[in-house]
């Protein structure tokens, strides 16, 4: 991966929006991804030249986080958009942050927070004496009534396992 200077960033910044040749030809005679210069120019237009200076590591904290994804969701911007107004340099990040704030909430959000938080403890491996004098006294009816069940559910499933691998090797095959 190339890094490039303020200067580099800058002069295709600007030769992109004085000239008429649009992103591709400005990369290509810059010398530079058309994805890396799309970013400068989202970052330059939203933040000026600050947009275009190197950041160092940055731990982003909460608040600035859930204002992140409270403008994304208010305004209906993209990951993209929202990293160049917040100048936030990975474009990742942000939809990383609204993964883990749809599936874990606020708590996710945290700077330290690990998923291995919100796993539950696992159930012990003994049996409850209630349980099992309850299961014991399940009448003849209930057992057949659940294996009939469970039979029928897994008939299901290895009907939708048979229907996708059958879809799988009747789809054609690209570029032949």
């Amino acid at each position: 991966m190339t890094r490039y200077t303020e200067k580099q960033k800058l002069a295709a910044v600007t030769a992109y929006r004085k000239a008429a040749g649009g992103l591709r030809a400005t990369a290509s005679a810059h010398d530079v991804g058309v994805d890396s210069l799309r970013v400068w120019i989202a970052a330059y237009e939203a933040n000026g030249k600050a947009g275009l200076v190197a950041k160092r590591h940055v731990i982003y904290d909460l608040d600035f986080k859930l204002e992140v994804l409270c403008r994304m969701q208010d305004e209906g911007l993209s990951c993209r958009q929202v990293a160049a107004l917040f100048n936030i340099r990975r474009l990742d990040l942000v939809a990383e942050w609204n993964r883990l704030y749809a599936a874990h909430g606020a708590a996710a959000l945290q700077p330290g927070w690990k998923w291995e938080q919100t796993r539950m403890s696992k159930p012990s491996s003994k049996r409850n004496d209630r349980e099992a004098v309850t299961n014991d006294q399940r009448s003849r009816e209930e057992l057949l009534r659940d294996l009939q069940q469970l039979r029928a559910e897994n008939a299901y499933l290895k009907k939708v396992q048979a229907l996708a691998r059958s879809k799988s090797r009747s789809a054609p095959v690209k570029g032949r």
